[in-house]
């Protein structure tokens, strides 16, 4: 399997792909996404939620 080699420092290897969680926190403590980044330049991969509210359907009888 090849490695993966970030876009912009092109370091090499899955490690140096970490996550960091939100400063920002829900009611209950917890942190609202992960930021996904390269730990040798900082290149964000991406942002993913945490936390999903899911839609509250009101049944109509």
């Amino acid at each position: 399997m090849a490695e993966p080699k970030c876009p912009e420092c092109k370091t090499v290897g899955l490690e140096h792909i970490v996550s960091k969680e939100s400063d920002e926190k829900s009611q209950g403590g917890d942190p609202w996404f992960d930021v996904v980044h390269c730990d040798e330049c900082g290149h964000v991969y991406g942002v993913f939620a945490k936390i999903t509210h899911q839609p509250r359907l009101k049944l109509q009888m």
